[in-house]
């Protein structure tokens, strides 16, 4: 487990400072560019989501999950993926001017070609940063992926304010890929990986059957808010829809996300070790409810504040979305784990069958909330969409680690009280504000103190396993800091 929290650390610093990145990207062009032309460019996105998805049909997942790996397959799946990728960049390429005509928006045409660009130099720092991953050279992957983060950052600030409007994030999006490329092959300069071949590739299509199409669906419908809103409502909306997600996501980017990249080569390895995952299963959902639980209760006491900060006071209408759908994102406690340990376990056709399930019902949803009742009634949605979502997920994970729910239940339990202790303080400063809810920047940095020593308070009292997790990892970051410090 020592590798396992090691390689965690690492992901976790990494994400932090792209995270910390794209905040500040966020925070600045947000205040450069209006909602309005963010608005095409979040369309924009919509689409290559969709298209991209496709790229999963060949996922570099295949290589971590399989038990042995030779050079003949690694060069099938790259041969697999490269023709793809291709097939990808040319569709997005050919049907940029009809996209655009469907939208009335024509800069979406070169905004699109050049996104198919990106789409292609990507391949090679995926498949590269992917085999990283299965040998744990986490080290490695956060070195390529914050170089490309942080030279996407200054390119999307330099042009947004050199007026090149959306088309800042294209030409960004196809610097921070180039500079990732170039640093993943200089750390892995094996180019007999690159030459393609007629053999090897069955096994990368078998396993991205059911991951592509599972991928494809979910993209499918998180694109469905954002075409739907640019096309019957305006970009207007669709960019306000998009930044209340961004915020709403902020709990699992800051504190969740350097767990992703881990968990599955993590489990997968277990498996091949044979061992049994519901153990850490079930005290993963306790960590991870002890910090989600709280930062998103937090979060929803102080989204005016916080929104203030992240974009600015032309964003203040997405406060009370962003209210809305933290709390709904209470139920999304498992996401992180549950497709990692159903495709360690090698239950990929489940994984698809969950995504058949509550793909179309979810798009169903939320088509019906953009058209009756707009970007308000898309928010509200969510509340019963998540849990939805959460509810037939748990199903499968539960049938293939023979869980109960008595033992999520048990497993959360101690976390619901640090959150409900977490957010006595925030809540009663918001409700006491005037106008309610709205603190200023000064009583709002109170408030997360109080929510701090509420969590802190929440995790003593109820003895929380993350106690035992954070003693764990303090040796560990002392050896990693720097010798003075740790004399220190």
């Amino acid at each position: 487990m020592s590798i396992v929290r090691r390689a965690l650390l690492l992901s976790t610093s990494e994400r932090y400072i792209v995270l910390g990145s794209n905040f500040l990207t966020v925070a600045i062009v947000s205040r450069i560019l209006t909602p309005a032309e963010i608005g095409v460019s979040v369309i924009g996105m919509a689409i290559v989501g969709i298209a991209t998805a496709l790229r999963e049909f060949a996922s570099t997942n295949f290589l971590i999950q399989r038990q042995d790996l030779t050079q003949a397959e690694i060069r099938g799946a790259f041969t697999a993926m490269a023709v793809l990728t291709v097939f990808i960049a040319g569709s997005l390429a050919a049907l940029a001017p009809l996209l655009a005509a469907m939208y009335e928006e024509p800069r979406l045409v070169h905004y699109l070609h050049i996104v198919a660009l990106c789409v292609t130099v990507e391949l090679f720092s995926s498949f590269v940063l992917g085999l990283q991953r299965r040998d744990m050279a986490f080290g490695k992957v956060a070195a390529a992926n914050i170089c490309g983060a942080l030279v996407g950052m200054v390119a999307t600030v330099t042009l947004s304010s050199l007026g090149f409007s959306f088309m800042s994030f294209a030409w960004a999006w196809l610097l921070g890929a180039l500079a990732s490329a170039t640093l993943a092959l200089a750390m892995r300069p094996d180019f007999w990986m690159f030459k393609p071949t007629a053999l090897h590739w069955r096994p990368t299509i078998e396993f991205g059957g059911y991951n592509g199409a599972t991928i494809l669906l979910y993209k499918s419908y998180e694109a469905i808010p954002y075409l739907l809103l640019g096309k019957l409502a305006s970009p207007l909306a669709s960019a306000l829809f998009n930044r209340t997600l961004m915020v709403s996501q902020l709990p699992d980017k800051v504190f969740l996300a350097g767990a992703s990249p881990v968990v599955l080569p993590a489990f997968s390895a277990s498996v091949r070790a044979g061992k049994d995952l519901r153990r850490p299963y079930l005290h993963a959902l306790g960590l991870i409810t002890a910090v989600q639980w709280p930062a998103l209760v937090v979060l929803a006491a102080l989204a005016h504040p916080i929104v203030k900060v992240v974009l600015g006071d032309q964003w203040l209408e997405v406060v009370p979305l962003v209210r809305i759908v933290a709390f709904a994102s209470l139920c999304t406690f498992s996401f992180e784990l549950n497709y990692p340990v159903l495709v360690s376990m090698g239950a990929v056709r489940d994984v698809f069958v969950r995504a058949l399930i509550v793909c179309p019902i979810s798009a169903g949803i939320v088509t019906l909330a953009v058209v009756e009742g707009g970007l308000f009634a898309l928010a509200w949605s969510m509340m019963i969409i998540i849990p939805f979502q959460a509810y037939v997920t748990l199903q499968f994970v539960r049938r293939r680690l023979a869980l109960r729910w008595a033992d999520i239940l048990l497993s959360v339990s101690k976390s619901g009280l640090v959150a409900l202790m977490s957010s006595i303080g925030p809540f009663a400063m918001a409700m006491a504000a005037t106008p309610r809810f709205e603190l200023g920047i000064s009583n709002a940095i109170f408030a997360a103190l109080l929510a701090t020593i509420g969590w802190m308070g929440g995790l003593w009292l109820t003895n929380h396993p993350l106690l035992g997790e954070i003693a764990r990892m303090a040796p560990v970051l002392t050896r990693l800091a720097p010798p003075r410090v740790a004399r220190g």
